[in-house]
Order: C-alpha cells, then structure tokens, then sequence
C-alpha cells in the first residue's frame, strides 16, 4: 500500500503522487482501489490572458515609437501611447489586487482614473476636461454601480456603506468646484451633486443607524 509522509495517510488504489497535496509517495502500488477521482488539470485562462495583454501592449508600443521615428514631424506622440498603456495596467493591477472587495475596487477606480485623467489634461495643456466631464461622470457612475453591484450581489449594508460615503464626498467636491468656477460645464457636476444628495438621503432615512453603527466602528467612538 502506498504511503504520504506529508499528510500521514496510506491509499490503496494505483498512484504517482499523493493526490492531496501531490507529494511523493512511497510503498508498492495496488492495481485497483483508487479512493479518490481523478482531478483535471485546471486551465489558468486568467493567465493565460494576462501573458497576451502584455504581448500585446509591449506590441503596441514597439510599433508606435517605430512609426514615430520614421515619421517624426507630429512631434514624439509615442509618449502618450505609453502612457496611455502604463495606465491601463495600473488600472488593472489595483482591479487584480482589490476584487475580492468590489465596492472598494469601484471607489479605487473612480479616484485612480480621476488622477490619471487630470495628469493627463496637464499634459496636454489643462483645457478642464478632466474636472468639467471625467470627475463628475466618475464620481456619479461609481455611485449607480455600487448600489446595482450590491443589489445584484445581495451584499450586506456594512460591506459597501463606508464606500458610498466616500463615493459621495467626492461628489460634494464636484460640485464645490462648480461653485467655486473652477468648472465650466456644469450639467455633469449638477447631475453628479444631484445624485450625491439623493443617494445620501437614502443612507440617512433607510440606513441611518447601520451608517451611525459603521462610522462608530470605523473610527471608534
């Protein structure tokens, strides 16, 4: 009978490796009398995928700086391909790393975009779009999908309430930039300082105590 010195256990049946934790077996094998089904090998198509975006971006920018050079006269505009790319994959390494938590990859993704966009309009001379349409279109898409995402998913009140809040402030500051004439297309900041006061008036007439309770653990008081 074949033996597992890690898990400390014998299988009768016919085995190379251990088939808990794929370790080396020792003893002699049976013909018959496997206890555990066969496993599949498990297919890595997130991996897999991965390995062809980078392909595919390291492709992209090989490609446009090799047109670049052989017709320069546009200027070096390969730099923002690049930069266009580094921005993706940043986005995408904090989707990697926050989704298990997906009210708090939403909320991520809303101020991470909203930075690169802004870097992105002062590079390219601050004409405002990031302030008068990204930030507050952000900001107001961010909100509509935790509450579709947490509906959808049956999440409990205290896993996205804290987020929303936050979600919402930035929301305020959309509309303090209005205010203040920083922006110059107000119907994005008006739509977004309007769904900011309805959605928290929900949270304070439906959820009151639940939001008192979180913000009571949260800094606690």
């Amino acid at each position: 009978m074949l033996y597992c010195k890690n898990c400390g256990i014998r299988l009768p049946g016919k085995y190379v490796r251990c088939p808990l934790c794929k370790g080396e077996l020792t003893g002699s094998a049976e013909e018959n009398g496997n206890v555990f089904p066969p496993i599949p090998p498990r297919r890595e198509t997130g991996r897999s995928l991965l390995v062809w975006l980078a392909f595919g971006s390291v492709a992209a920018a090989a490609i446009s700086m090799a047109v670049n050079l052989i017709l320069p006269s546009g200027g070096w505009w390969f730099l923002f391909v690049l930069g266009g790319i580094g921005s993706v994959w940043l986005s995408l390494a904090l989707v990697l790393k926050k989704r298990r938590n997906v009210p708090k990859t939403i909320l991520w993704q809303c101020g991470l975009l909203s930075v690169l966009a802004f870097v992105w309009d002062l590079l390219t001379g601050f004409r405002g779009w990031s302030l008068d349409y990204v930030f507050p279109i952000l900001c107001t898409g961010s909100m509509i999908a935790m509450a579709v995402t947490a509906k959808a998913r049956k999440l409990n009140i205290q896993s996205y309430i804290l987020y929303l809040v936050i979600d919402c402030v930035f929301g305020l500051l959309s509309f303090t930039l209005l205010v203040m004439g920083k922006i110059q297309v107000a119907i994005p900041s008006a739509v977004c300082f309007a769904s900011t006061v309805i959605f928290l008036a929900a949270l304070l007439f439906f959820e009151g105590k639940a939001l008192l309770a979180e913000i009571q653990r949260r800094f606690h008081l």
